[in-house]
């Protein structure tokens, strides 16, 4: 099996190798994932920042053309949010500095950038907002826009026995006021546990700070986490499943979707282009992923699964 270790892997191959089919074993506990005859071979294997042990990802990844499943084992979950991606002629924002006012070009903060298909232009102006006062609608209205990908909206689940890998998940504050979190009363309880045993987990020396202005929960296990705001901002989000207590990693479920009373309310494509756009489907992860520590991040995989996106 060929790997392409990251430049300055802080990982052997013998120990992504061994990484692999851990995550396999754990992952085939639950129905939801790998078919019998599937193997190690259907996951991806992804090492987010190097430099850094702990970020190494397992991902088995089950997806369509609206909604992705995906099992993920890593024992330390980078910060990062999932971002609206504004798409503009070059020939009236060229990109770099040259954006709207309140955005930022997306190919400047994410490694690795990519459009969701082939059939959006690498030469088009992707642009992120970065001014929280500045609201997606307003975007809409610039001259030269073209279409939007939306961001997905996740719910993370607890599979695993939590006497035997407990994660804690750091999130903004801010995806307590979604709607689909304010009807899980656990929640109140999933806070309180956080804040309670954060101090016995371990954050990674070299990423101190990950978990600043964020909220600490821990889900019991089949707890749910809904990683979203209502104003469909990014919500920063990360975990750590390091813990003295633990005999084992954690297997977390992500369920995604982009929102749809987003899709529903964007303005229609722009004439030139809406007989060639295809609309994204899946994650879109290389267009709207903004990592906190994103100069840092290695995109390419380690070891590609059966199913990109």
């Amino acid at each position: 099996m060929n790997l392409s270790i990251p430049p300055a892997s802080s990982v052997s191959e013998s120990d992504y190798l061994y990484f692999m089919d851990t995550s396999c074993k754990l992952l085939r506990e639950f129905p939801l994932y790998m078919a019998g005859a599937e193997s190690a071979d259907t996951l991806e294997i992804a090492h987010l920042i190097p430099a850094v042990p702990e970020t190494v990802l397992a991902i088995y990844i089950g997806i369509n053309d609206v909604v992705c499943n995906k099992g993920l084992v890593s024992p330390f979950l980078p910060r990062h949010s999932h971002n609206n991606v504004f798409v503009f002629d070059p020939q009236v924002y060229s990109g770099d500095t040259d954006v709207p006012t309140g955005t930022i070009d997306a190919k400047k903060i994410i490694n690795d950038f990519s459009p969701p298909n082939d059939s959006w232009s690498p030469d088009w102006t992707y642009v992120m907002i970065a001014d929280p006062g500045r609201m997606f609608d307003s975007v809409w209205k610039e001259k030269g826009y073209i279409d939007m990908i939306p961001a997905k909206f996740e719910d993370f689940t607890m599979l695993s026995d939590t006497t035997k890998s407990k994660v804690c998940i750091f999130i903004d504050p801010g995806a307590f006021d979604h709607p689909v979190n304010k009807n899980r009363p656990y929640l109140t309880t999933s806070r309180k546990r956080g804040e309670r045993m954060f101090p016995d987990f371990i954050i990674p020396e070299q990423l101190a700070g990950e978990n600043k202005d964020l909220v600490p929960v821990v889900l019991e296990q089949g707890e749910k986490l809904y990683v979203a705001k209502p104003d469909f901002q990014p919500c920063d989000h990360g975990w750590t499943n390091i813990h003295p207590q633990n005999s084992e990693y954690a297997v977390v479920n992500e369920n995604s979707a982009v929102p749809l009373n987003l899709v529903i309310s964007k303005p229609p494509v722009n004439e030139k282009y809406k007989s060639k756009l295809n609309p994204p489907s899946g994650s879109a992860d290389s267009t709207t992923d903004w990592f906190y520590r994103s100069d840092k991040v290695f995109r390419k995989p380690v070891k590609a699964g059966h199913i990109g996106g």
